[in-house]
């Protein structure tokens, strides 16, 4: 279990030093586990050693994930509503925004369902000149630029 945490963790971007503090995992053990992980193909990268001194957080990452866990069904309805998406893109235009890469296993829908609701996707958010990327054989991602855009365009609406 504290094995796919830290897969998750390591796909969030999370170093690898702060991953083993939290998970109890020594850093030579998680360093194999999360090379295996990429090998496998449910890693898309090695996550760095640790964060760089006097790194900031993104805030917005922040407090859209604090928002995705304790008012979900408000955080859902105003993403509906600022990119006019159905129930279901509006779900995973959430992962989009809250995770750097979103892969096929975290989504629990089949392959071709993903793929005609990625290109209803694209077509909504085109409108707001926000592009979906494909990261072939793995999932897809919501450039960093277009992730702060499109957090920026939510989180106001939030508190209307």
């Amino acid at each position: 279990m504290g094995q796919q945490i830290a897969i998750r963790l390591a796909d969030e971007g999370v170093p690898l030093r702060a991953i083993a503090r939290a998970t109890d995992i020594s850093s030579t053990m998680l360093y194999e586990t999360l090379v295996e992980a990429k090998l496998d193909g449910r890693l898309l990268s090695l996550p760095r050693d640790d964060w760089p001194p006097g790194c900031p957080r993104d805030q917005r990452a922040l407090q859209l994930s604090r928002l995705a866990s304790e008012h979900h069904e408000t955080l859902l309805l105003t993403v509906k509503r600022v990119f006019a998406l159905p129930t279901c893109a509006a779900r995973l235009m959430i992962l989009l925004l809250q995770y750097e890469h979103v892969p096929h296993a975290r989504v629990d829908i089949d392959r071709q369902e993903l793929a005609v609701h990625i290109c209803r996707m694209r077509k909504a958010l085109a409108v707001h000149h926000l592009r979906i990327e494909t990261l072939w054989g793995y999932g897809y991602s919501l450039p960093l630029e277009h992730r702060r855009r499109a957090m920026a365009m939510v989180l106001p609406k939030l508190s209307d």
